[in-house]
């Protein structure tokens, strides 16, 4: 059953939607050294971006803090199943490393990131989720690139997503 959210989607309503009580207990025993503030950040982005997948083209967006709950939840895979299952728009969520893609052959240029596709998928999460948060914006690896080693101010950034610039980029 897939669950229709009016936009912009709170990071409740994603754990309502797709989180259930013993996933989130599992990713605890294993992210356990992070302090739960930082769990909480991680696993509320690692919900937008699986919860926005279907419309994401390319390299993953989101940085290893990220990857890493994503492949906590894989391997539990009948509440993976049902994960993908309950996400509109896709039925299962694919994974694939570089490593792996360069294995089946897959070139450095059909592997490295695409920019248009990395915009569109900072515009899709403002689109969903509403303005990029100071203590989110670090798991979207070219959201931080733009605000760290770019100096665009968190403002500047949401407010270009905002615009539709960001689309035809």
């Amino acid at each position: 059953m897939h669950k229709e959210f009016v936009v912009p989607v709170s990071a409740q309503q994603l754990r309502e939607a797709y989180l259930p009580r013993e996933m989130e207990c599992y990713l605890r025993k294993k992210l356990v050294a992070l302090p739960v503030a930082e769990f909480s950040r991680r696993v509320d982005e690692a919900l937008k971006f699986l919860h926005m997948s279907s419309e994401l083209r390319g390299s993953i967006p989101v940085t290893s803090d990220i990857d890493d709950v994503w492949h906590l939840w894989i391997l539990e895979t009948r509440e993976y199943a049902k994960l993908c299952a309950a996400i509109p728009g896709t039925t299962f969520i694919d994974h694939c490393s570089d490593a792996f893609a360069q294995c089946a052959g897959a070139s450095e240029h059909e592997i490295a990131a695409d920019l248009a596709e990395d915009v569109a998928a900072l515009a899709n999460y403002v689109l969903n989720f509403g303005p990029f948060e100071s203590d989110r914006v670090q798991y979207w690896r070219l959201a931080e690139y733009l605000t760290s080693a770019c100096g665009m101010s968190l403002d500047s950034l949401n407010q270009w997503l905002r615009s539709g610039l960001a689309v035809t980029v």
